[in-house]
């Protein structure tokens, strides 16, 4: 008897064990979405449909520039007697730079003065010699050969006042030069000179970079050139500044691709801190918002079907995926906008298309 217990304990603890297992496997199968071995029809995966507002943006990525840089050429010659900004400092334009030395300049600076002040006089006693002869001339007391000689001198000496006048300003301008200074507001990004250096024309002396504001400049395709517009909104990321998000503008827009790669170029203008964190140089993952954010029912591009230029979607109803015209508004980005063929809580096809015909048995293996 005892045996006999021993062995029907062993049957309903198979017996259990059996039961849980074939439990388990039908819970996994319910969890994938498989169905039952009776149900037919074709896997798909499929979405419901959304009336959504869709704002796109343009990836790309862009190297800050200063807003502006000017490179300060020495106009005269000379050797560098003081420096008084080196590299980093910021310079205003009320600022000097440096001095060359100026012992010859300021020389000819004087002498033309003193040529100026000789002319002004000589012209003042040809015109009073001018109103002697003209009185002399009325009364024939000179001939008109005499007068026309004063007449002549007047013109002379102005003339050779102006000259003077010129003179004076050019070597004013070459004194003036000996004081190196910048024409813009910035901070001095390049230096090229020590102190003793002996300077001649055309050497290139300081960088100046205005980095109060920074400027990137990209390259937008011809399909999407006429998604953004001066003022769109751009978001900027710095790797460099751990992953530092700033905020800019696309300011100017070129009318004209550039030949060789058919891109338009565009300048993002962003304010940089008061710190000036944002160095030029400096890369950025850049994205450019389109200026109008379409609003419709919104499908992934990869769910239509296009068939002899027309699109369509399979729309489920019933158990069956059926082949439905649509009327496509656009399509930005990855997304398509949808104008009529579908309704918002539609469910449509979105993997597994190719195996449809126009009217198909299906069953959703994945719902996004």
């Amino acid at each position: 008897m005892k045996k006999y217990s021993n062995s029907l304990l062993l049957i309903l603890s198979a017996v259990f064990i059996a039961l849980y297992g074939c439990g388990n496997q039908n819970d996994e199968m319910e969890s994938t979405g498989k169905p039952d071995d009776n149900i037919k029809g074709i896997p798909v995966e499929a979405m419901i449909v959304k009336y959504d507002l869709v704002q796109q943006s343009i990836p790309l990525t862009g190297m800050f520039q200063p807003y502006s840089q000017v490179d300060i050429i020495a106009e005269e010659s000379g050797k560098v007697t003081e420096i008084r900004k080196e590299l980093g400092d910021f310079v205003s334009t009320a600022d000097t730079l440096a001095f060359i030395d100026d012992v010859i300049q300021q020389s000819n600076y004087n002498q033309a003065k003193s040529l100026v002040n000789s002319a002004y006089n000589n012209l003042q006693i040809a015109k009073l010699n001018l109103e002697s002869d003209e009185l002399l001339f009325k009364n024939n007391d000179i001939s008109k050969l005499a007068y026309d000689n004063s007449v002549l001198a007047v013109k002379t000496a102005e003339a050779n006042h102006l000259s003077a006048l010129a003179n004076l300003e050019r070597m004013k301008k070459s004194f003036e030069d000996t004081k190196i200074k910048s024409p813009i507001n910035g901070i001095i990004s390049r230096k090229n000179f020590d102190i003793g250096s002996m300077i001649s024309p055309g050497m290139n002396l300081y960088r100046i970079v205005d980095i109060s504001r920074m400027k990137v400049k990209v390259g937008i395709s011809q399909e999407l050139i006429n998604y953004i517009s001066a003022g769109s909104d751009v978001k900027l990321t710095i790797s460099a500044i751990n992953g530092l998000v700033v905020s800019g503008k696309v300011e100017r827009i070129s009318p004209q691709a550039i030949e060789n790669t058919g891109a338009f170029p565009v300048e993002i203008i962003v304010p940089n801190s008061g710190k000036n964190e944002i160095k030029a140089g400096m890369t950025a993952k850049v994205e450019i918002y389109f200026k109008d954010s379409e609003k419709g029912i919104i499908i992934p591009e990869y769910a239509l079907v296009n068939k002899n230029g027309d699109s369509y979607v399979y729309k489920i109803s019933g158990g069956k995926a059926l082949l439905q015209p649509v009327k496509l508004n656009t399509i930005i980005g990855s997304d398509a906008i949808i104008s009529s063929g579908v309704n918002e809580g539609d469910t449509v096809v979105v993997v597994g298309m190719k195996n449809l015909g126009e009217n198909t048995d299906v069953w959703i293996e994945v719902l996004h």
